[in-house]
């Protein structure tokens, strides 16, 4: 639950709404946020269950309660942005999926025309 951490991810994000390669660059993978979105979800409630039960120290309580929001905050609008991008522009997005998949790895020359094609798209 490094997401926090992200911050900067996210914003960058958001500036970069329009722009698929910046958003395909981003630190981190989407099903990593979704994953973070779920266990902030889950440590909350447990969080919020154990407050109640045996009355943590409040000082622990907020520390914990405000990573776990920040966690549900940043991990939603990283999604959202990176969805909407998608959707709205699946032309350019199938364009680096079909370069990511496809581009010659390890710095070796290409060998089929998938390759070929893939390091024209990327340069």
């Amino acid at each position: 639950m490094t997401t926090v951490v992200f911050v900067g991810e996210m914003v960058r994000s958001v500036q970069h709404r329009n722009e698929p390669r910046t958003l395909a660059r981003l630190a981190g993978t989407f099903e990593g946020y979704v994953a973070s979105l779920l266990a902030s979800s889950a440590g909350l409630v447990v969080l919020a269950t154990l407050a109640i039960k045996d009355s943590l120290p409040v000082v622990l309580t907020a520390l914990l309660a405000g990573w776990c929001l920040l966690n549900i905050a940043i991990s939603p609008t990283v999604f959202v942005v990176a969805a909407r991008s998608r959707i709205r522009q699946p032309a350019a997005w199938a364009e680096l999926d079909f370069v990511e998949q496809h581009a010659p790895k390890y710095g070796r020359p290409p060998e089929t025309i998938e390759e070929y094609r893939a390091q024209q798209l990327q340069e």
